[in-house]
């Protein structure tokens, strides 16, 4: 089994009507189906660590290629549900195998369906809710990226306006987190206007060098800088995280798998 880590952030953002309050959430990204018994126990164990008040999940839990099952994942997180409130954005894993079941058949029902009954998950496909932790309000959105913003061997720019058609101007009564599974996203969801921005996708560029940068992005870009880390525009904040799986490359290193554990100090 290849390593984890937890990586401890705290982050403090202005609500001024809860100043003084602390949430403490975890995040896990990019499973892909890495979900046997021992890296099941070590995800379940390090997350319980933490007690977070709620837990995050950032989406391709799950590997969308013909024949995979999605069983032992699906179990997992609801595994994890029975002991903290889950969030779950979505990946390209799930959008592709939504967005293409004469190839992938089944697949996104039989992952999405387990996920929408239980009162402790929230499966977030584009779409937004608002919670209360502790006291505080927190909207939670989960934005689903175009597919052809993952094409590889070519960049593209998000615009913010992207993200304002879906979810409309982020709530300024509310602590406000976006999941949004590719980091290419990330500049224009801190002008979007979101308290906390989470990613993961990159797999933490496969070797970590330096802070921020890794040595190749999914989309093949070589030594890509916004694969990894904590990301800061004035008062807005963005973490991408190396994810808890790898399936194409499945290579890590100077690049363990993580759990992100957050705490969010809010202020006047």
């Amino acid at each position: 089994m290849k390593p984890y880590t937890t990586t401890r952030y705290a982050l403090s953002l202005s609500l001024p009507a809860y100043a003084g309050c602390r949430l403490k959430l975890a995040y896990f990204t990019d499973m892909h189906n890495c979900c046997r018994p021992e890296e099941a126990e070590e995800v379940m164990t390090r997350i319980s660590i933490l007690k977070p008040d709620l837990v995050l999940c950032g989406g391709d839990s799950i590997v969308a290629r013909p024949g995979e099952e999605v069983c032992d994942t699906v179990q997992f997180l609801l595994r994890i549900a029975q002991h903290f409130p889950l969030v779950i954005g979505t990946g390209n894993h799930e959008y592709r195998a939504r967005l293409y079941p004469e190839t992938y058949g089944s697949m996104y029902d039989d992952y999405r369906e387990p996920l929408t009954g239980p009162d402790n998950i929230c499966l977030l496909e584009n779409a937004q809710r608002l919670f209360t932790v502790n006291g505080v309000p927190m909207r939670l959105y989960g934005f689903d990226l175009p597919r052809s913003y993952y094409k590889r061997f070519r960049r593209k720019t998000v615009p913010a306006k992207e993200i304002g058609r879906v979810f409309g101007a982020p709530d300024r009564e509310s602590v406000t987190i976006l999941l949004s599974h590719n980091p290419a996203s990330l500049p224009a969801c801190m002008e979007w206007g979101a308290n906390l921005t989470l990613c993961g996708h990159y797999h933490g560029g496969i070797l970590r060098i330096g802070r921020h940068s890794g040595l190749v992005s999914p989309e093949f870009r070589p030594f890509p800088s916004n694969v990894y880390g904590h990301f800061q525009t004035e008062d807005k904040h963005g973490i991408i995280s190396s994810g808890c799986g790898e399936h194409t490359i499945p290579l890590r290193i100077r690049n363990p798998r993580e759990i992100v554990s957050i705490i969010l100090i809010i202020t006047d």
